[in-house]
């Protein structure tokens, strides 16, 4: 059973509107109401991209208690404000037009391949930009790195008694608004690969 968090800001709302998506999720819960749902019921809880923090605050300990209890915490977006602990979040420039420079790229590196969501994600896919990077805690598996060492996107089974999925790409905002193709085929890994682990 998988759960999605949003505010109901309108990207997210056009988000939700898209069938194309809706196998990703069995539930939606606003986190403005997280207290009144019984979280026991889900074994994925996914966190969108731009939350409130204020409110991703104030719940902290429910989520921390649930991936305490052995279940998947998936956080998408910027960790802005150190609001999750074990997470080291750095801010970067983000580089918007990389691709439109002849000869342009955006260095990046997959990391652990043989991880089981390779099956089903690129590094094309991972591709667009980023608004800044994490020090995965030692023994987290990075699956996505740019040069210097940080990760994009990391997964972390040390931390907690549950997974922590953390990446800064950000595929329901840029789905929502209708831009970055990438974002798609992204989220289908995703969604594809939380399935498999269900069954």
């Amino acid at each position: 059973m998988i759960g999605i968090v949003t505010n109901g800001l309108p990207f997210q709302n056009r988000f939700f509107e898209d069938r194309e998506f809706q196998y990703l999720y069995d539930d939606i819960l606003h986190i403005r109401e997280l207290h009144r749902y019984n979280l026991a019921d889900y074994d994925t809880l996914i966190l969108s991209c731009r939350l409130d923090i204020p409110h991703l605050r104030r719940y902290q300990s429910q989520l921390i208690s649930f991936i305490e209890s052995g279940k998947r915490l998936i956080i998408f977006g910027e960790i802005l404000d150190n609001w999750f602990p074990t997470i080291d979040w750095e801010d970067s420039e983000v580089n918007f037009s990389w691709w439109v420079r002849e000869d342009g790229d955006l260095p990046m590196s997959e990391r652990n391949t043989t991880h089981p969501l390779f099956t089903y994600i690129t590094l094309h896919n991972m591709k667009w930009h980023y608004h800044g990077s994490f020090l995965p805690p030692v023994g987290a598996q990075s699956l996505l790195d740019i040069p210097g060492g940080r990760s994009l996107f990391y997964i972390d089974n040390v931390s907690f008694k549950g997974e922590l999925v953390v990446t800064t790409l950000d595929p329901m905002f840029h789905i929502g608004l209708g831009f970055i193709d990438q974002s798609k085929p992204f989220l289908h890994g995703m969604a594809k690969w939380l399935r498999e682990e269900e069954s």
